[in-house]
């Protein structure tokens, strides 16, 4: 019996250091390059399907779905350590100036929004005024409190909104469009749930996961010259960045598209040199066949491969397609085009993108991180820490030098940030790009050696963050490290010493200090996931059962006050069927069992002749003839009737949604319980069909019955 069906979350992992934690490489292509692959890709596609090159490359940065044969990726860390991995995932992303002017745009608009907003309030209450009343000093007061509310909007120009990581009614909106056109009940609805959380392109100050890593420019070798790279670099380059990203740590590359049936590649060599020579950057070159041959006619392409147009997209761009009743989810491209493209960005990865971020590590370890660990470091840190007092910060306020203060502090308390060149932003960087390169271990140690620079500085919304990621670095390097179980004093002080705490303090700084609920949800979401594979991992459930049940409530509370008129909702259908996972995976990863097979040979053993199982029974162990069987329901420290429950209420919901589909998918995993303890399995015989309608659960005015009868 497979039970119970769902999300595996090994899948969960994946797509976490996919979506959230890999490296992302900014990609910028010209115009020609757009114009050439169109003409090659939209003879088998809709003319409107691939517009940009960017369309074309985000899916080969998923090598876990878009590999080549034999693919290797060795990495270095910092103790000098190789280690080769199948995978090594990137994100290719629009380019940093173009994300950073959607943001602008978006935030012009709903301030300009909020505004209109104000003024319809303000003249209704004028209409409503009648002399001198309530109503009329209310509206003066509303005046004078707009006329003082401006002057933070002056200000907060030059600080940085912080804005949602996500709209929930969005995310809702998509979900329940997902749910309609779920063509097959193979593909699971949870983990769409899953991405479009945790897939962002938003760069945020306090994490530089959306920072980019590396910068793609993608020119044509006919039509593009080196002039043509260096305008667009020097445009690039002179684009007014924020203040905490550092541009001088981007890898700067070029991808030259050629044709393959006019150029050997041997021919571009010189063009490469010449790159390499004027404006100091690496190339490499990615042999793309022209769809029509010498006399322009197009040429057939026997084989064929189906990518996906929607990696990685977010929540918003998904919505902007279904508005535009764009429903195109795929496209189909040259086999030889597949291929060349695959080599391209293998060795992009291997020979430049993982040395660099290596080289960067070292030095950063070097140069920030290891004189923080040393004696000295040590020392001006606890001075600063005991002679940065109240007294010292309200002269600091008094005569409003910011020289002075940046004496004592680097955190930026006005814009809340701090500045790129600071030691806590490399060392947070570093931390990071530890991370991506997959030293789970050292990135859990920098994370906890920056996390107590932020708290002395007060940098609340930073110490969120790094707490969050301390979390994750240790759930992933005790799931992929998996070779000695953890012991009880490790667990314990995993789960009561940091994951709890953590959890508690950045649910309270992301919710309450900076109102940004999205992070905290987000946060439990990908917590929940690493601790169900933390319990799959060594079979113990029993340690983390109660603790993925309520964070999981949480999210069911923190959803349902910011849905609370909505008649149904399916991230709670989602979240009542992922505590049902849990509830059901608490069998088989308790330690007690290995699964279901097992209980029930336990009780097929019970069944057996009294002279077998004297001699199965252990010395001195006392069996009891007249217990009653188990059943495979109740068989043990199960929970199999409470995983019924969720799923009942999870069925619910989609019951008010009229999602017939849903309901069929989770069924089996409710019939499977209670109509199996029909069976009269363990008791010596079988019930009556006839009788199977009188049981409780298929009685009329039943949830299950009402659900069954759809």
């Amino acid at each position: 019996m497979d039970y119970p069906k769902g999300l595996d979350p090994h899948v969960s992992k994946q797509h976490l250091l996919f979506h959230s934690f890999s490296p992302s490489v900014s990609l910028q292509s010209s115009h020609n390059v757009d114009l050439y692959f169109q003409s090659i890709l939209n003879n088998g596609n809709d003319a409107s399907s691939i517009s940009t090159t960017l369309q074309i490359f985000k899916p080969f940065g998923n090598n876990i779905k878009y590999a080549i044969p034999n693919q290797q990726f060795k990495i270095t860390n910092t103790q000098l350590i190789t280690k080769s991995h199948d995978h090594f995932p990137i994100r290719f992303d629009s380019s940093l100036p173009e994300i950073l002017s959607v943001i602008t745009a978006q935030q012009q608009d709903r301030q300009q929004s909020q505004q209109q907003q104000q003024q319809q309030q303000q003249q209704k209450q004028r209409r409503s005024h009648d002399g001198v009343s309530v109503s009329s000093r209310d509206s003066s007061s509303s005046s004078t409190s707009d006329s003082l509310g401006n002057i933070p909007n002056f200000a907060s120009h030059d600080a940085p909104q912080l804005e949602q990581l996500f709209r929930i009614s969005s995310l809702e909106q998509y979900l329940r469009h997902a749910a309609k056109n779920e063509q097959s009940n193979e593909k699971d609805l949870y983990l769409t749930f899953l991405d479009k959380i945790i897939t962002s392109n938003r760069p945020t100050a306090f994490e530089t996961f959306n920072h980019p890593v590396a910068q793609v420019f993608v020119i044509d070798y006919d039509n593009d010259s080196v002039d043509d790279l260096r305008k667009m670099m020097v445009e690039f380059r002179n684009y007014n960045f924020p203040k905490y990203f550092q541009i001088d740590d981007l890898l700067m590359h070029v991808f030259i598209v050629f044709d393959s049936s006019k150029y050997n590649a041997n021919e571009l060599s010189g063009f490469q040199s010449n790159i390499r020579s004027k404006l100091n950057i690496e190339s490499t070159l990615l042999a793309i066949k022209s769809s029509h041959d010498e006399k322009g006619e197009p040429e057939p392409e026997l084989e064929t491969e189906t990518l996906s147009l929607v990696e990685n997209c977010t929540i918003e761009e998904h919505l902007q397609r279904i508005s535009l009743n764009d429903l195109t989810s795929s496209f189909t491209i040259p086999q030889s085009v597949d291929t060349s493209i695959k080599f391209g960005v293998n060795t992009f990865i291997n020979k430049y993108l993982i040395p660099h971020m290596q080289n960067k590590v070292r030095a950063w370890d070097d140069q920030v991180l290891q004189p923080k660990k040393s004696i000295t470091g040590r020392f001006f840190s606890a001075s600063r820490k005991l002679f940065n007092n109240n007294s010292d910060s309200n002269l600091l306020s008094s005569t409003s030098t910011t020289s002075a203060s940046h004496s004592h502090t680097s955190f930026n308390h006005r814009e809340n940030q701090y500045y790129k060149s600071s030691p806590e932003q490399i060392t947070r960087k570093l931390a990071d790009w530890s991370l991506m390169l997959k030293d789970y271990k050292y990135a859990y140690s920098t994370y906890d050696i920056v996390r107590k620079d932020y708290s002395n500085e007060r940098a609340w919304l930073y110490v969120a963050s790094t707490q969050e990621m301390c979390i994750v670095s240790l759930l992933l390097q005790h799931t992929t490290n998996s070779t000695v179980t953890p012991d009880r004093n490790t667990l314990r002080r995993i789960k009561h010493d940091i994951i709890e705490p953590y959890m508690d303090n950045l649910s309270y700084t992301f919710k309450s200090r900076f109102n940004l609920k999205t992070y905290s949800i987000a946060s439990f979401v990908i917590v929940v996931e690493l601790l169900l594979l933390m319990s799959q991992t060594y079979q113990q459930s029993i340690w983390w059962f109660d603790l993925i049940e309520k964070y999981l409530h949480k999210l069911i509370v923190d959803f349902d006050t910011s849905m609370s008129n909505a008649p149904y909702s399916v991230i709670k259908a989602l979240l009542l069927e992922r505590l049902g996972y849990n509830s059901g995976r608490y069998f088989i990863t308790s330690g007690k069992y290995s699964g279901p097979d097992v209980a029930m040979n336990q009780a097929n053993k019970n069944n057996n002749p009294p002279e077998e199982q004297e001699e199965e029974e252990e010395e001195g162990v006392y069996g009891n003839k007249l217990k009653l069987q188990p059943t495979k329901s109740s068989m043990g420290s199960t929970k199999f009737r409470i995983s019924a429950l969720w799923y009942l209420l999870s069925m619910k919901e989609w019951l008010e949604a009229k999602s017939k589909s849903q309901i069929d998918r989770l069924l089996p995993n409710v019939l499977d319980i209670y109509q199996g303890r029909t069976t009269g399995e363990g008791h010596g015989g079988t019930r009556n069909a006839a009788k199977e309608s009188e049981l409780w659960f298929n009685r009329k005015e039943y949830l299950l019955r009402r659900i069954r009868d759809v």
